[in-house]
């Protein structure tokens, strides 16, 4: 049944604004034509035998349902009469005792932008708890991190032909719903592969409730169960690796295989099992920080990384919650505990830490930072984290030890998971696979002594939730030796800086939103503005967003939000994303300045020996021609100005004019050659004095951007007089290489082509596609490029590279001559501190062409990843290299 059929039958019982609300925004969403189900003002006697209705019921096999929306008007004492106040409690009574799960909303709720993500998720729980049947398949909606990492995965697959690859995603960010969302197709078959049985029946969890229609299998040592009759097969790696198990599978039994924490899949027992299966695509999951055994990972997948983003920018970009980080100390004698060289002795650390001053400073710290919320509390071992449940339980704080050993783990886990224990002490249990959203507060009670368990804590506590704004870490540790290696973990980047008096120090930088503090005594203070930020509402983000302009003198960009009243991912989580609120007010970027369109570099030259001359006057550049913002002239004039426009833009992009979109409406724009536009023109004079740059004007009087010679001829100029011409050369470099559209297409020709030739269709069609590019333009506010529209910007890209001397251009194919290796092109992600990737190119540079033993394993492997398994090996496909330092 479609929203409009339902009208058609229910219309007349759905009276309300709030009503029609409910099923336009929250039920149709989520239930799709099985909307029909539900049935709106459905009559029921109440025990004084007075028929009553219910806003909309279901009745299904497992449970009856009652959804009430109150109304325009308040249901509460005081706003209406007593009578019909207490008629309204007896009503919902009654409900309750006919068998009803009832759940009751406000109109006002259903309006808020800070209770309606908390509705659509309470009424998915409750259908998926109550009802399963009633959900659409796959109607769950990925969040805008999982749809970018499907994009991704889906470029790789159909247009690479990549059978296999990895995705790095921090804890939190739902890559098993990710695996799930990717994998389950009509008819075939998935293998979820775990190293561990306890991260087992949350993966079966997470894929119900992506489709709660499939039929799981499992394979484990405890358990075996429709092994070889089911949809999807969880199995454990140690079972599943067993000879007398694999031989029961043919090679190609699974369509898809996923391998979850596949940071653990160096070890012999994985690779026996992935050499095995050949399935349609595998996919290796992981969030470790650590990359010490990357490169090991890495070989199994053929280096094929699909996606990647570091725990920094998932925060900055909204996909996790921002923390508040307190590093308390607990008066613990650290030198009194013995270091094998690696970690404390547990024995020791027991003696010293499960004593009852500093359980009672965790509980006290607990109650006043964290006010009985959710939280999880990591000891140091089983013994400390039953002492700390008792010990809190004893102090009215619901607690429990949930461990690998105790006989009512399930039980007590359950407990945890519907919210009726507040805080679970555990030990390794939590750090890899176990999922609780609504974590408000991490107790760290042991030292932490791994960056990969740290990372892994934290990432509990980092999941998104509605109506949740950060969590809070207090972690009891008191070594003040590793607080320096936390501040390491924590940051996206450090700088130094002098310090009065002599000597340097080091700063650290965190994501924004998140704080720092390493103070026992300091109170918390809660950053009420980011509690705020989840109910404001898109009017007000405008408003803002003007007012900054407005102040700026130009259009914000996301990094400038940052240092506004409200951050980049606010705009993204209200709007949906950067694209949309930018389409929204108005405010999107012309593709053309990121991409110049109808341009080639006999345009760009001739540009320059106008510019440059000082005087435009009577030139095919005359201000009669300069139209930047609207006001275009009639029939071929109008249509000439237009095409000036794009060759002006291309000039702004190239950094050799100013940009117009700096300058505010109502001021001057200065149409004069940049300082370095100044410099290229100097460089390139000669040859501009012998090239016949003219636009010849036809019959009308009007020029044409058709020129004399075609557009190789000028990408021939170009190269032949910088290879002549050190100093030519860098300056050409200097501005076509800083083009970020360039080095797009270079990151599009050396990772993901992988090849000497590839035909111009296959860029045209592939270019605007890959994932990086995508992202690019939706931070920017760049409309989507339709096939006509990339086959009229990537030639300008190409061109310039062929200028450069890194392509050979034909009319059908482009051939790539030489690797052209700058520090954006061997980040593994973009936000990677500057002085590591500078540091990772001259270590690559080092090892050209064929020395992959000069690099460490972690180096070596992004590389690979990057450039493809056979670079620095003597099957690289390109045998020439330049290294362009930034």
């Amino acid at each position: 049944m479609t929203q409009e059929e339902y009208y058609e039958k229910y219309g007349s019982k759905i009276a309300q604004e709030s009503e029609r609300l409910f099923v336009d925004e929250f039920l149709y969403p989520l239930l799709g034509s099985n909307i029909e189900s539900i049935t709106p003002q459905y009559p029921f006697l109440d025990r004084t035998g007075k028929t009553r209705r219910i806003d909309f019921a279901y009745h299904g096999t497992k449970a009856a349902i009652a959804l009430e929306v109150n109304g325009e008007s308040y249901h509460a004492e005081g706003i209406i009469p007593n009578e019909l106040f207490d008629d309204n409690l007896f009503r919902q009574n009654e409900i309750l005792r006919s068998g009803y799960v009832l759940m009751r909303f406000s109109y006002s709720q259903l309006q808020s932008p800070q209770w309606r993500p908390i509705i659509l998720e309470t009424l998915r729980d409750t259908f998926r708890l109550h009802a399963p049947e009633l959900l659409t398949e796959y109607s769950l909606t990925p969040t805008r991190l999982q749809e970018e990492v499907l994009q991704a995965l889906n470029f790789y697959r159909n247009e690479r032909g990549w059978q296999k690859g990895i995705v790095v995603l921090p804890t939190g960010t739902g890559k098993t719903i990710l695996s799930a969302l990717d994998s389950m197709k009509p008819d075939e078959r998935v293998l979820f592969m775990v190293h561990r049985l306890d991260i087992l029946a949350q993966s079966i969890e997470a894929y119900k409730f992506v489709n709660p229609t499939i039929r799981v299998g499992i394979l484990t040592g405890e358990e075996r169960r429709d092994e070889q009759n089911c949809d999807v097969l969880f199995a454990s790696k140690d079972t599943l690796r067993q000879p007398s198990e694999l031989s029961r599978f043919p090679r190609d039994w699974f369509d898809y295989i996923v391998v979850d924490e596949v940071h653990h899949g160096q070890s012999p027992t994985y690779r026996e099992i992935l050499t095995y299966f050949t399935p349609g695509f595998m996919l290796g999951m992981t969030a470790t920080p650590d990359r010490t055994d990357r490169k090991d990972i890495f070989e199994l997948f053929d280096y094929n990384k699909v996606y990647e983003i570091p725990l920094t920018e998932a925060i900055e970009r909204g996909f996790l919650v921002p923390y508040s980080y307190y590093g308390l100390t607990d008066n613990v004698d650290y030198s009194k505990i013995r270091h094998n060289g690696k970690k404390y002795r547990t024995d020791d650390l027991e003696r010293l830490l499960i004593i009852p001053e500093r359980n009672a400073a965790v509980l006290r710290e607990y109650l006043d930072k964290g006010g009985g919320d959710k939280a999880i509390g990591f000891c140091i071992s089983i013994k400390h984290a039953e002492r700390m449940a008792e010990y809190f339980t004893q102090f009215g704080v619901t607690a429990a030890a949930i461990h690998s050993k105790s006989p009512t783990r399930d039980d007590d886990l359950k407990a945890f998971r519907e919210n009726k224990t507040q805080v679970a002490f555990t030990v390794d249990l939590f750090n890899e696979g176990m999922d609780f959203p609504n974590i408000r507060i991490l107790l760290f009670l042991r030292p932490t002594e791994s960056k990969t368990v740290f990372i892994q804590q934290l990432g509990r506590g980092l999941r998104l939730c509605a109506g949740k704004d950060r969590v809070r870490v207090l972690d009891f540790i008191g070594n003040y030796k590793r607080a320096n290696q936390i501040k390491k973990y924590l940051s996206k980047g450090t700088k130094a800086s002098d310090v009065e008096g002599g000597g340097r120090k080091i700063e650290y930088e965190y994501s924004t939103g998140c704080e720092v503090i390493f103070s026992a005594e300091v109170e918390e203070i809660i950053n009420r503005q980011d509690a705020q930020e989840l109910g404001v509402s898109k009017e007000e983000l405008e408003d803002s967003y003007f007012a900054f302009a407005e102040t700026l003198g130009r259009k914000p960009s996301q990094a400038d939000l940052n240092e506004s009243k409200y951050k980049a991912a606010v705009y993204i989580r209200i709007f949906g994303s950067w694209l949309k609120f930018l389409r929204e007010i108005g405010e999107y970027t012309e593709a053309s300045y990121h991409y110049p369109q109808g341009t080639h570099l006999g345009h760009i030259l001739s540009l320059l020996k106008v510019f440059g001359s000082g005087n435009r006057d009577g030139t095919h550049f005359d201000d009669e021609y300069i139209r930047l913002r609207g006001g275009l002239g009639e029939n071929r004039l109008g249509t000439y100005q237009r095409q000036i426009k794009y060759k002006l833009q291309a000039a702004m992009e190239l950094g050799i004019l100013p940009d117009d979109r700096t300058f505010a409406d109502g001021t001057d724009y200065p149409l004069e050659l940049t300082t370095l536009g100044r410099e290229l023109y100097n460089a390139f004079r000669p040859m501009l004095d012998r090239l016949d740059l003219d636009f010849p004007r036809e019959t009308d009087g009007v020029p044409s951007t058709r020129m004399h010679d075609n557009e190789e001829s000028y990408n021939n100029a170009i190269r032949d007089h910088i290879r002549a011409n050190t100093g030519a050369r860098e300056v050409a470099y200097r501005v076509f290489l800083k083009m970020h559209a360039v080095r797009q297409m270079l990151a599009y020709l050396y990772h993901i082509i992988r090849a000497a030739e590839v035909e111009r269709g296959t860029i045209y069609d592939q270019f605007f596609q890959a994932p990086f590019v995508r992202q690019f333009c939706d931070q920017e506010g760049i409309d989507e490029a339709t096939p006509e529209a990339s086959r009229r910007r990537c030639p300008f890209l190409l061109n310039i590279l062929s200028a450069c001397d890194v392509v050979d251009t034909e009319r059908s194919k482009i051939t790539v001559r030489k690797l052209l290796l700058l520090q954006s092109l061997v980040k593994p992600y973009q936000r990677e501190e500057a002085e590591i990737t500078a540091a990772r190119l001259r270590a690559i540079a080092a090892a050209l062409p064929a020395s992959p033993e000069k690099l460490d394993d972690e180096n070596l492997s992004i590389a690979r990843e990057l450039f493809g398994g056979t670079f620095l090996t003597a099957g690289y496909h390109l045998n020439e290299f330049e290294i362009v330092e930034d």
